[in-house]
């Protein structure tokens, strides 16, 4: 979990057994695309976050928070 811009994001995604080359699918790019936006070397479009947000039933406020605490 080093280097992660979105912590939460990706706990998210692992609890639900998503790979980050089955999220990119749902979000019509590549795995390395969306490899680059997890770890916060690309941004992610509103569109994005907000399929995102609807995908693990968080707010984007909370997907998106650099706190695990957050999902705590």
């Amino acid at each position: 979990m080093a280097n992660l811009a979105h912590p939460v994001l990706y706990i998210a995604r692992r609890e639900h057994g998503d790979t980050q080359t089955s999220v990119a699918k749902k979000l019509n790019i590549s795995p390395q695309r969306y490899q680059l936006k997890e770890t916060g070397k690309a941004n992610f479009t509103l569109p994005e976050a907000k399929t995102l947000s609807e995908l693990y039933g968080m707010s984007i406020d909370e997907l998106f928070s650099n706190s695990i605490m957050a999902k705590l």
